[in-house]
């Protein structure tokens, strides 16, 4: 198992800043607070996940905020298969 670039502050640190203004965000594209809510934290796990890349510090909200977007997309597009 390979060693993390990043440290877990620096999450920390990502969820503290962008927590609120990710779930805002989720909220007006979801249709409910739950909804939003688990797709919050599937953006920051993945997130986690992709921490050996972070990107540099003024580009980390547009980050995640495209990781959400994504999220909700592929989300979006499998519910409307089944």
């Amino acid at each position: 198992m390979g060693m993390r670039t990043t440290n877990p502050t620096q999450i920390e640190q990502l969820v503290e800043c962008y927590y609120r203004p990710l779930f805002r965000f989720a909220a007006r594209l979801c249709d409910s607070p739950a909804q939003a809510l688990v797709l919050t934290q599937r953006t920051f796990r993945l997130a986690f996940d992709r921490s050996r890349s972070l990107p540099a510090p003024s580009n980390r909200r547009a980050w995640l905020f495209t990781i959400l977007f994504a999220k909700y997309l592929a989300e979006r597009s499998r519910s409307h298969q089944s």
